[in-house]
């Protein structure tokens, strides 16, 4: 067939190994990812895989495409499409090679609504043996709980300095000072201070002053070679 370097517009992504495949079913099937058509909602718990029923303040109806991806039962989640009676899986979505990387689009749902998902769980899958693990990558009202030593504002993830130790380590001496300032700008006194001797591996003792909260003064009765010694600080 010679289409004179027209195109074919319109076709629907590919179901079977000898159909047409569109540009974008081709470009996501590169990058890894399968992009599914919307869903109408998704779950945010438990459901019955049956019946119309009302799904994250959404009234379902038969024919409605819905992501379960709350189930207890993992291996039941994956996308439906609604029916007064028993549910089944959607024509895109209803092998283990289909579900692979799918992601997809929410289009309504009072927590879900305008989200996008994707499913994280690598092969092998056996469907409705596997649980099928969703996260949202997309969309507004991603958010994150801070755990022990992390501290979240806005849209900045950090560590909590009252609550996680940070390092300096710096070589010291220049063969001529006695007293060695080391500035560590870890912004406490409240710092522990050790000192190894390059060349042995040897822990030293030496008068150690926090004299600001950016700087430790180190005390030698004899001035060290040039990086005889290595300091950590630890606040």
């Amino acid at each position: 067939m010679n289409l004179n370097s027209q195109k074919i517009t319109g076709l629907a992504d590919p179901t079977s190994a000898q159909e047409a495949a569109t540009k974008n079913y081709v470009d996501a099937a590169i990058q890894g990812v399968k992009w599914k058509d919307a869903v109408r909602v998704a779950t945010t718990g438990n459901i019955t895989l049956s019946g119309t029923q009302t799904i994250d303040g959404i009234s379902v109806v038969a024919g409605d495409r819905v992501a379960v991806i709350a189930q207890s039962a993992g291996a039941q989640n994956g996308i439906y499409v609604a029916a007064s009676g028993a549910w089944s899986r959607a024509a895109d979505a209803d092998s283990a090679a289909e579900v692979l990387g799918m992601s997809f689009f929410v289009s309504e749902g009072t927590s879900n609504g305008n989200k996008v998902y994707t499913m994280t769980t690598d092969a092998p899958i056996t469907l409705g043996t596997t649980a099928l693990v969703f996260a949202q990558i997309g969309g507004g009202g991603v958010s994150y709980s801070n755990g022990t030593g992390i501290t979240i504002s806005g849209n900045t993830i950090s560590i909590d300095t009252a609550v996680v130790a940070r390092k300096y380590v710096a070589q010291i001496g220049n063969g001529s000072l006695t007293s060695i300032t080391v500035t560590h700008n870890l912004g406490t006194k409240a710092v522990v201070v050790a000192l190894r001797k390059v060349s042995t591996d040897e822990h030293w003792l030496t008068d150690v002053t926090s004299a600001t909260t950016n700087t430790v003064t180190l005390g030698f009765a004899v001035a060290p070679t040039t990086n005889e010694f290595e300091v950590i600080v630890i606040g």
